[in-house]
């Protein structure tokens, strides 16, 4: 798995949504955004992540690969989290005051932990969904149909 793809698929994924999501509400005078807003990234990121490694290593990964790299992605998700969350209450202060909770509090952690939890299981699903979704992919460009 490609920790680095991962990471600025990642972070692309989050910065642009943060960026649509505050020109959305600048634009429309919205209150647009939510704590599920922070979990698509790496949702997606998986999803690529599986589609890669099928495309480089001809199958799917297997239980071990899968949960080792749900692992390591979810600690990866949980810092660039926090860094993301951090940096956005310090360049933009206006966007930081409408997050579900003020950096480095209770509730924040209180997220963070059940964000770890749901990147965790996002990343194993994605990731192995991408990966199937290749594999159909190259066997109906085979002409086998599904494997």
């Amino acid at each position: 798995m490609n920790y680095l793809r991962y990471t600025g698929i990642f972070l692309s994924i989050a910065v642009l949504s943060a960026l649509v999501v505050l020109a959305l509400n600048t634009w429309a005078d919205a209150g647009l955004g939510s704590s599920g807003q922070l979990l698509a990234p790496a949702m997606i990121a998986a999803l690529l992540e599986g589609r890669a490694f099928v495309r480089g290593e001809a199958r799917a990964p297997n239980p071990a690969e899968a949960w080792n790299f749900a692992l390591l992605a979810t600690a990866l998700a949980v810092v660039l989290n926090v860094a993301l969350s951090y940096a956005g209450a310090h360049l933009i202060p206006a966007n930081s005051a409408q997050s579900i909770a003020p950096v480095g509090t209770r509730a924040f952690w209180l997220m963070l932990g059940v964000h770890t939890l749901v990147y965790l299981l996002s990343n194993r699903f994605f990731l192995g969904l991408g990966a199937r979704n290749e594999e159909v992919v190259q066997a109906r460009r085979n002409g086998t149909g599904k494997p």
